[in-house]
């Protein structure tokens, strides 16, 4: 019996060598590729006015100051209220330059500066402008002065994010005459302008300009109207 069990041992030890596979040398691979995927809306909240100093802050410090109001979308959000050039004597012979009165109670400064906020949320990277007209210098028997005109400074340009919008500012002169005339202040062109930008103008160079002879012993008044549109889109 003993030569028998040698031959059985024998037999498997043969069949389970005979089961191991035999492969070739396979090819490397070394690379591969994850998909990802996200999908963003256009924002539906009413974006309030920034902090000057750091647009990626809300504050309520202007607000009793604000020449605009919050809004979604496209909008002006924030534009310095109202400025007082002071009291002057009428001067006969030469044209005059006055500077904003930052001791005046109708000057209404944010952090020191004429303060102009766009707050773009569509999403769309469309671009957009802001201009200004000036109505009629007015003095209070209702004539106007002639020639007068405001000068605006090219605004320190800030926004929000980490990254530069590419909205430019544009220093200009603004005709106190009512003409349909606008003067080109803020602009973003197409593929910029999302988020909120702040133009701070220093009011040192925001000069009301008056003509020799052109205005009376009286106060005079104008106001300057703010439109931001969209670009064309051809």
């Amino acid at each position: 019996m003993k030569p028998m069990l040698g031959h059985l041992l024998m037999a498997g030890t043969l069949l389970l060598a005979g089961s191991t596979p035999i492969v070739a040398n396979a090819a490397e691979n070394r690379s591969g590729n994850t998909d990802i995927k996200a999908e963003f809306t256009k924002s539906t909240s009413t974006v309030t006015p920034v902090d000057p100093s750091n647009p990626d802050v809300p504050s309520t410090d202007g607000d009793g100051d604000n020449g605009a109001a919050a809004g979604g979308d496209l909008s002006l959000i924030f534009v310095s209220k109202s400025l007082g050039y002071g009291t002057h004597e009428l001067d006969v012979l030469n044209d005059q330059q006055y500077k904003v009165d930052p001791t005046s109670s109708y000057t209404l400064l944010w952090q020191d500066k004429m303060v102009v906020e766009v707050s773009d949320v569509r999403g769309t990277n469309a671009g957009w402008k802001l201009t200004v007209t000036g109505s009629n210098l007015t003095g209070t028997d209702g004539t106007a002065a002639k020639g007068a005109t405001l000068s605006l400074p090219k605004g320190d340009v800030v926004n929000s994010g980490s990254e530069a919008n590419g909205a430019v500012a544009t220093a200009s002169e603004v005709a106190l005459n009512g003409t349909v005339g606008s003067s080109a202040v803020l602009n973003a062109d197409k593929g910029g302008g999302s988020g909120v930008t702040v133009s701070r103008l220093d009011p040192k160079a925001l000069t009301l300009n008056i003509k020799a002879n052109t205005v009376k012993a009286q106060a005079y008044s104008a106001n300057l109207n703010w439109t931001l549109s969209d670009l064309p889109t051809n």
